[in-house]
């Protein structure tokens, strides 16, 4: 099980899988922990390696071997010079952190030791630097889930370890455990049912958070071991529901029949309750008393209920069809702009839309734009700046936006595996991207309206749907 630690140790004594030097842009040796690595790696062949890499950019990794450290990689992380703050440190340190993680990912590594990035002559607060540095890592760890990584700051000074130590365990950084609250095991009187419930990845990364009782009103204690989700009443420990989280979406839930303990006999009102409750609980901050005022929650409960398959009219006929449209929507993993690393070409990408706006401005040789693409993580600047490529030709972008959407595509999803599962499970269903507004990538019908599921209606061309198909059919081979 992931798990983050902060331990009074200098950054060349850990023996995890890499260690991540604060870097400078033009990757040469510096003082503080820059200096012990080069130190402790041997000078020669690290000075060497980083000289064939020559510069990386501030909140962007590259990575070199070990060398003489016990480490099997050291992650060259470039982290902001503190200005005060509103220029965009923030952003940087946090992406420096997570991109040092994906990598780490791709390397298959399952440790990495962190110093305190950019909190020594790049001046940046150190409270500030253990809130941005803990909740990357966090958020990193909780997106991945289930691949394991172990994430180990080291941090010698004694002051500095204990603010990170606070800030980690009353900051809302640390994931619930068991042993954080009062809990009674599963009686024997119990009984089973299936979920059928698919989530995203940000939806069980705010789920692997759980929840510690705060106030009278917060009456549930929940928390994730491994893939399993645990709930209990607050006041009493009573465990109420056990569920196994699956990739299918067919998640087994194990549900207490105490009458002592819980009332409820009928597993479907208890499959309507536990569907209520992770409404609640995968948002992005779990709002205890809104959900103790409302424990019903109609309106969701209704929206819950009405998941049956949609069709898209094709000359008359009906098929399968998936409709989706923003990346945190449902099914919106399928979207461009869903958060989903992937490497190509050396390149490390956030999304397709960082993809394919880099390789937008590439095609007509606007390299400066090409690195400002690469350079946020927002897919909505990535657009605004590919929007104006110098050089841009529609007949020529025509001709080959399809051909590189594919190509990214097979590489988000073979190397996003939990994301590859979920297309995959859609079958043949035709792949819709629907709203107005994109009249080229999406059909040209909102989501919500009329017209999406009668192709003779649509205003657009659906080249995103149409390239996720045949994506799709190529992941189903065996030559990947």
């Amino acid at each position: 099980m992931s798990k983050i630690e902060i331990r009074k140790a200098g950054i060349t004594h850990l023996d995890t899988d890499a260690v991540v030097n604060a870097a400078n842009e033009g990757l040469w040796q510096g003082g503080g922990v820059c200096g012990a690595i080069f130190d402790a790696a041997g000078f020669e062949e690290l000075t060497e390696a980083c000289r064939k890499i020559g510069h990386c950019d501030t909140g962007s990794v590259v990575i070199t071997p070990g060398f003489r450290l016990r480490n099997k990689y050291i992650i060259h992380a470039v982290g902001p010079i503190w200005k005060g703050g509103d220029k965009d440190e923030p952003k940087q340190l946090y992406t420096a952190y997570y991109r040092s993680l994906v990598l780490a990912m791709q390397h298959g590594l399952h440790s990495v030791g962190f110093p305190l990035i950019s909190s020594g002559i790049f001046g940046y607060p150190k409270d500030k630097a253990w809130e941005t540095a803990l909740r990357a890592c966090r958020d990193f760890i909780n997106t991945v889930w289930p691949y394991e990584m172990d994430v180990v700051f080291a941090i010698p000074d004694d002051s500095v370890r204990e603010m990170g130590e606070k800030i980690y365990n009353n900051g809302g950084f640390k994931n619930a455990e068991r042993s954080d609250w009062k809990t009674l095991d599963m009686p024997e009187k119990h009984d089973t049912f299936i979920l059928k419930r698919q989530f995203t990845v940000k939806e069980l990364r705010n789920l692997r958070k759980g929840n510690i009782p705060k106030e009278m009103e917060d009456k549930w204690f929940f928390y994730v071991k491994d893939n399993v989700l645990y709930t209990h009443r607050s006041w009493t420990g009573n465990c109420i529901f056990i569920m196994e989280i699956a990739n299918d979406g067919n998640n087994l839930v194990t549900v207490n029949r105490d009458p002592e303990q819980y009332k409820s006999t009928n597993a479907e009102e208890d499959s309507k309750t536990l569907n209520t409750l992770l409404n609640w609980w995968t948002k992005d901050s779990y709002d205890y008393y809104s959900e103790w005022l409302d424990e019903t929650v109609v309106m969701i409960n209704k929206a819950n209920e009405n998941k049956n398959t949609e069709t898209l009219k094709i000359n008359g006929k009906e098929y399968p069809a998936v409709f989706f449209y923003e990346a945190d929507g449902k099914d919106g993993y399928l979207s461009n702009w869903y958060i989903s690393p992937f490497t190509l070409d050396g390149i490390v990408y956030n999304c397709m839309e960082q993809f394919i706006m880099y390789r937008k401005c590439m095609v007509f040789g606007d390299t400066e734009a090409a690195e400002k693409v690469l350079a946020t993580d927002d897919p909505k600047e990535q657009k605004h700046i590919a929007r104006g490529a110098k050089g841009y030709d529609d007949r020529v972008w025509g001709g080959l936006r399809q051909v590189i959407a594919m190509r990214g595509l097979i590489e988000k999803f073979r190397q996003n595996p939990e994301l590859k599962e979920k297309l995959l499970s859609t079958g043949d269903a035709y792949l819709v991207e629907s709203t107005y507004r994109d009249k080229t990538w999406a059909c040209g019908r909102n989501l919500s309206g009329e017209g999406k599921n009668d192709i003779s209606e649509w205003t657009g061309q659906n080249i995103l749907g149409f390239a996720l198909m045949q994506a799709r059919e190529f992941l189903r081979s065996d030559n990947i």
